[in-house]
Protein backbone atom coordinates (compact mmCIF):
# COMPACT_ATOMS: atom_id res chain seq x y z
CA UNK A 1 0.00 0.00 0.00
CA UNK A 2 1.24 3.67 -0.79
CA UNK A 3 1.59 5.90 1.77
CA UNK A 4 -0.92 8.06 0.10
CA UNK A 5 -3.13 5.28 0.15
CA UNK A 6 -2.45 4.28 3.46
CA UNK A 7 -3.07 7.87 4.84
CA UNK A 8 -6.61 8.27 3.03
CA UNK A 9 -7.78 4.53 4.83
CA UNK A 10 -6.76 6.69 8.14
CA UNK A 11 -8.82 9.86 7.42
CA UNK A 12 -11.88 7.69 6.18
CA UNK A 13 -11.73 5.83 9.06
CA UNK A 14 -11.84 8.61 11.25
CA UNK A 15 -14.69 10.38 9.78
CA UNK A 16 -16.76 7.14 9.97
CA UNK A 17 -15.75 6.06 13.36
CA UNK A 18 -14.80 9.09 15.95
CA UNK A 19 -12.66 8.87 19.00
CA UNK A 20 -9.82 8.52 16.69
CA UNK A 21 -7.86 10.75 13.96
CA UNK A 22 -6.40 10.51 10.34
CA UNK A 23 -2.80 12.12 11.05
CA UNK A 24 -0.32 9.73 10.41
CA UNK A 25 2.62 9.17 13.54
CA UNK A 26 6.04 8.62 13.02
CA UNK A 27 7.73 7.05 15.87
CA UNK A 28 11.47 9.01 16.61
CA UNK A 29 10.98 11.56 14.01
CA UNK A 30 8.46 13.35 14.94
CA UNK A 31 9.22 17.13 15.64
CA UNK A 32 5.80 17.88 17.50
CA UNK A 33 7.13 15.12 20.02
CA UNK A 34 10.37 15.67 20.31
CA UNK A 35 9.06 19.10 20.95
CA UNK A 36 6.70 18.27 23.57
CA UNK A 37 9.07 16.39 25.36
CA UNK A 38 11.89 18.95 25.73
CA UNK A 39 9.23 21.36 26.76
CA UNK A 40 8.36 18.77 29.89
CA UNK A 41 11.86 18.57 30.56
CA UNK A 42 12.61 22.47 30.46
CA UNK A 43 9.22 23.14 33.16
CA UNK A 44 10.49 20.13 35.67
CA UNK A 45 14.12 21.45 35.72
CA UNK A 46 12.40 25.58 36.03
CA UNK A 47 9.80 24.55 38.79
CA UNK A 48 12.78 22.39 40.49
CA UNK A 49 15.00 25.59 40.94
CA UNK A 50 12.44 27.98 41.98
CA UNK A 51 13.06 29.61 45.13
CA UNK A 52 10.74 30.48 47.79
CA UNK A 53 9.24 33.55 47.41
CA UNK A 54 7.15 35.77 50.02
CA UNK A 55 4.07 35.51 50.10
CA UNK A 56 3.22 39.57 49.47
CA UNK A 57 5.09 39.23 46.82
CA UNK A 58 2.98 36.50 45.06
CA UNK A 59 -0.12 37.94 45.52
CA UNK A 60 0.95 41.03 42.94
CA UNK A 61 -2.41 43.10 42.18
CA UNK A 62 -3.14 42.10 38.12
CA UNK A 63 -6.03 44.70 37.65
CA UNK A 64 -6.44 43.10 33.94
CA UNK A 65 -7.04 39.17 35.14
CA UNK A 66 -10.43 39.26 35.33
CA UNK A 67 -10.54 40.42 31.51
CA UNK A 68 -8.08 37.17 31.17
CA UNK A 69 -10.67 34.79 32.56
CA UNK A 70 -13.65 36.58 30.85
CA UNK A 71 -12.26 35.76 27.40
CA UNK A 72 -13.55 32.52 25.51
CA UNK A 73 -10.27 30.62 26.54
CA UNK A 74 -8.86 32.09 29.68
CA UNK A 75 -6.68 29.30 30.68
CA UNK A 76 -5.17 29.17 27.20
CA UNK A 77 -4.60 32.84 27.16
CA UNK A 78 -3.24 32.79 31.19
CA UNK A 79 -0.71 30.02 30.21
CA UNK A 80 0.60 31.93 27.42
CA UNK A 81 1.49 35.03 29.92
CA UNK A 82 5.16 34.34 31.52
CA UNK A 83 3.93 35.69 34.75
CA UNK A 84 0.93 33.46 35.08
CA UNK A 85 2.44 30.35 33.20
CA UNK A 86 3.73 28.41 35.67
CA UNK A 87 0.38 29.07 38.19
CA UNK A 88 -1.62 27.64 35.08
CA UNK A 89 0.62 24.41 34.65
CA UNK A 90 0.32 23.33 38.50
CA UNK A 91 -3.47 23.59 37.91
CA UNK A 92 -3.63 21.43 35.14
CA UNK A 93 -1.00 18.75 36.83
CA UNK A 94 -3.14 19.02 39.69
CA UNK A 95 -6.37 18.28 37.93
CA UNK A 96 -4.34 15.58 35.84
CA UNK A 97 -2.72 13.99 38.89
CA UNK A 98 0.94 14.31 36.77
CA UNK A 99 2.97 16.14 35.22
CA UNK A 100 3.22 13.35 32.86
CA UNK A 101 -0.54 13.49 31.52
CA UNK A 102 -0.45 17.17 31.94
CA UNK A 103 2.33 18.78 29.78
CA UNK A 104 1.80 16.87 26.59
CA UNK A 105 -2.08 18.08 27.01
CA UNK A 106 -0.89 21.61 27.83
CA UNK A 107 1.77 21.77 24.88
CA UNK A 108 -0.84 20.54 21.96
CA UNK A 109 -3.78 22.27 22.96
CA UNK A 110 -1.73 25.12 22.65
CA UNK A 111 -0.18 24.73 19.22
CA UNK A 112 -3.69 23.62 17.99
CA UNK A 113 -5.61 26.65 20.07
CA UNK A 114 -7.48 24.26 21.68
CA UNK A 115 -9.46 25.33 25.07
CA UNK A 116 -7.33 24.02 28.02
CA UNK A 117 -10.54 23.13 29.84
CA UNK A 118 -12.55 21.85 26.91
CA UNK A 119 -9.11 19.31 26.16
CA UNK A 120 -9.25 18.47 29.59
CA UNK A 121 -12.96 17.45 29.48
CA UNK A 122 -12.45 15.51 26.80
CA UNK A 123 -9.77 13.32 28.70
CA UNK A 124 -12.22 12.90 31.50
CA UNK A 125 -14.73 12.33 29.26
CA UNK A 126 -12.84 9.34 27.55
CA UNK A 127 -10.91 8.32 30.18
CA UNK A 128 -10.79 9.84 33.47
CA UNK A 129 -7.61 10.96 32.76
CA UNK A 130 -6.06 7.02 32.90
CA UNK A 131 -3.84 6.39 30.35
CA UNK A 132 -4.03 2.30 30.08
CA UNK A 133 -8.17 2.67 29.98
CA UNK A 134 -8.90 0.13 27.22
CA UNK A 135 -12.89 -0.13 26.03
CA UNK A 136 -13.45 -3.15 24.24
CA UNK A 137 -15.96 -2.73 21.34
CA UNK A 138 -18.03 -4.96 19.24
CA UNK A 139 -15.18 -5.18 16.70
CA UNK A 140 -12.81 -2.59 17.87
CA UNK A 141 -11.19 -1.78 20.99
CA UNK A 142 -10.67 1.69 22.14
CA UNK A 143 -7.25 2.92 24.20
CA UNK A 144 -5.27 5.14 26.36
CA UNK A 145 -6.29 8.57 27.37
CA UNK A 146 -7.95 9.76 24.21
CA UNK A 147 -9.47 6.48 23.74
CA UNK A 148 -7.67 5.69 20.10
CA UNK A 149 -10.17 3.18 17.95
CA UNK A 150 -7.85 0.27 16.69
CA UNK A 151 -9.49 0.23 13.24
CA UNK A 152 -8.31 3.76 12.21
CA UNK A 153 -4.91 3.28 13.81
CA UNK A 154 -3.84 -0.27 12.56
CA UNK A 155 -0.58 1.28 12.06
CA UNK A 156 0.07 1.86 16.00
CA UNK A 157 1.06 -0.90 18.04
CA UNK A 158 -0.14 -1.76 21.86
CA UNK A 159 2.87 0.37 23.15
CA UNK A 160 1.90 3.61 20.91
CA UNK A 161 -1.30 3.44 22.04
CA UNK A 162 -0.12 3.46 25.45
CA UNK A 163 2.46 6.03 25.07
CA UNK A 164 0.62 9.39 26.82
CA UNK A 165 2.67 11.74 24.69
CA UNK A 166 1.50 9.57 21.16
CA UNK A 167 -2.07 9.29 22.29
CA UNK A 168 -2.12 12.71 23.51
CA UNK A 169 -0.94 13.96 19.90
CA UNK A 170 -3.39 11.86 17.92
CA UNK A 171 -6.34 12.60 20.03
CA UNK A 172 -6.02 16.56 19.99
CA UNK A 173 -5.17 16.43 16.30
CA UNK A 174 -8.42 14.67 15.87
CA UNK A 175 -9.97 17.21 18.66
CA UNK A 176 -9.36 20.07 16.01
CA UNK A 177 -10.42 18.71 13.14
CA UNK A 178 -13.64 18.07 15.03
CA UNK A 179 -13.72 21.58 16.20
CA UNK A 180 -12.90 22.72 12.72
CA UNK A 181 -15.87 20.69 11.41
CA UNK A 182 -18.87 21.44 14.33
CA UNK A 183 -20.19 24.67 14.24
CA UNK A 184 -19.67 24.62 18.15
CA UNK A 185 -17.98 22.90 21.13
CA UNK A 186 -21.07 20.58 21.48
CA UNK A 187 -21.10 19.20 17.66
CA UNK A 188 -17.61 18.95 17.53
CA UNK A 189 -17.52 16.39 20.97
CA UNK A 190 -20.49 14.74 19.07
CA UNK A 191 -18.35 14.21 16.09
CA UNK A 192 -15.03 13.01 18.26
CA UNK A 193 -17.97 10.10 19.49
CA UNK A 194 -19.64 9.30 17.24
CA UNK A 195 -18.22 10.14 13.58
CA UNK A 196 -18.42 12.52 11.53
CA UNK A 197 -20.91 10.73 9.26
CA UNK A 198 -23.52 10.32 11.93
CA UNK A 199 -23.53 13.72 13.24
CA UNK A 200 -24.13 15.35 9.99
CA UNK A 201 -26.73 13.09 8.77
CA UNK A 202 -28.78 13.61 12.02
CA UNK A 203 -27.99 10.68 13.43
CA UNK A 204 -26.59 11.29 17.18
CA UNK A 205 -27.17 7.89 19.10
CA UNK A 206 -28.83 9.26 22.19
CA UNK A 207 -25.57 7.69 24.35
CA UNK A 208 -23.50 10.48 22.63
CA UNK A 209 -26.03 13.09 23.77
CA UNK A 210 -25.31 11.96 27.40
CA UNK A 211 -21.34 12.46 26.75
CA UNK A 212 -21.63 15.38 25.17
CA UNK A 213 -23.31 17.07 28.17
CA UNK A 214 -21.24 15.40 30.72
CA UNK A 215 -18.22 16.61 28.90
CA UNK A 216 -19.59 20.56 28.95
CA UNK A 217 -20.13 19.99 32.87
CA UNK A 218 -17.09 18.97 33.65
CA UNK A 219 -15.60 21.84 31.71
CA UNK A 220 -17.86 24.29 33.29
CA UNK A 221 -16.66 22.87 36.83
CA UNK A 222 -13.30 22.94 35.91
CA UNK A 223 -13.82 26.30 34.24
CA UNK A 224 -15.25 27.63 37.54
CA UNK A 225 -12.19 25.99 39.66
CA UNK A 226 -9.59 27.62 37.78
CA UNK A 227 -11.16 31.10 37.55
CA UNK A 228 -11.28 30.66 41.72
CA UNK A 229 -7.86 29.43 41.59
CA UNK A 230 -6.25 32.23 39.53
CA UNK A 231 -8.22 34.71 41.47
CA UNK A 232 -6.65 33.25 44.69
CA UNK A 233 -2.68 33.88 43.57
CA UNK A 234 -3.19 36.87 41.48
CA UNK A 235 -6.04 39.22 42.67
CA UNK A 236 -7.41 42.21 40.81
CA UNK A 237 -6.07 44.00 43.43
CA UNK A 238 -4.63 44.21 47.16
CA UNK A 239 -6.76 45.26 49.85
Amino acid sequence: MSPTTRLFCIVSGAILLGCSTGYLYIPDEDPELIAATLMADEHRNRRDAVVVIEDAERRRAYPNIENFLDGPKPALALYREPLTRDRVVDFFVEQAGSEAIALPILYYADRLNISLTLAYGLVWGESRFYPVAVNRNATSIDRGLFQLNSLTFRHLTEEDFFNIDVNTYHGLKYLRFCLDQGENDAQALAIYNAGLTRVIRGQTPASTLRYVDGVLSYQARLRARFREYILSHFPPTIA
